[in-house]
């Protein structure tokens, strides 16, 4: 995996093997988050999506988690 400066931990890093998203979301996940923060990011999903009874197919729901997903690993 190819190391990064990552944008969340301040540290470099293991990368992701790829983008996890699709699109220029998931691009710029995979240049700017390590892997460690990566998998705290999925941890952190799972409790806003049964928190706020979201749906990530939904289209709504799924920018909200995009929003959410870019402020945990200050990507803005």
């Amino acid at each position: 995996m190819p190391q990064i400066e990552c944008s969340r931990c301040q540290r470099t890093a293991d990368g992701l093997p790829g983008p996890p998203l699709p699109g220029q979301a998931g691009a710029l996940v995979a240049e700017r988050t390590c892997a460690e923060c990566w998998k705290e990011w999925l941890a952190a999903q799972v409790i806003l999506i049964n928190e706020l009874s979201l749906s990530p197919v939904n289209p709504e729901h799924y920018d909200k988690l995009v929003v959410e997903m870019r402020a945990f690993l200050s990507l803005d």
